[in-house]
């Protein structure tokens, strides 16, 4: 925040409620306060979002368009990490369940971790991801498709059965 000339902070007046306010030299960012000056002058917010109003992309604004290289893993651990949602791969319930599926596998050492390649076992973890499936198949009861349920019942019956043999509560 600026000091003013005589070493005490300016006035409180108003707190700004957007990230970033172009107030014009200086912006600022949420939590500075607006001096007089500058709440007299008015602020402009610029909407860099990359889609017009009808929700078509936007095309990027000169200058805009490429952004920065990120700099190469310091460890060498190999590629980027690739986007979420890439072209062609559908988001959907059952994907979401065969994601935690998969990652109570790889926490009860059933398979390998992808990143490692070797079996490792953190039960705490895998329960917490059953914890998390049991959780929504409360919150979701009747709400799900009859194959969405079938999917959930039986990666939960999976995954409890694989936990109780490997805490020895069960033999397989």
């Amino acid at each position: 925040m600026p000091a003013a000339r005589d070493g005490k902070r300016p006035p409180r007046t108003a707190v700004a409620r957007v990230p970033v306010v172009d107030c014009g030299r200086q912006a600022l960012r949420y939590g500075d306060t607006m001096t007089k000056e500058q709440e007299e002058q008015g602020f402009r917010v610029t909407d860099r979002r990359g889609f017009q109003q009808d929700g078509e992309p936007a095309a990027p604004a000169a200058g805009e368009g490429a952004r920065p290289e990120q700099p190469a893993d310091p460890a060498g651990g190999g590629a980027p990490p690739k986007p979420e949602a890439e072209a062609g791969q559908v988001i959907d319930f059952p994907s979401y369940i065969l994601s935690y599926y998969a990652q109570g596998m790889v926490l009860m050492g059933e398979v390998p971790n992808p990143y490692t390649n070797k079996k490792e076992e953190d039960m705490d973890a895998a329960r917490h991801m059953i914890d998390i499936l049991t959780m929504l198949e409360e919150k979701t009861r009747g709400n799900l498709s009859a194959e969405e349920l079938k999917l959930l019942e039986n990666v939960l019956y999976e995954l409890r059965m694989k936990f109780m043999a490997k805490t020895n509560r069960i033999q397989l």
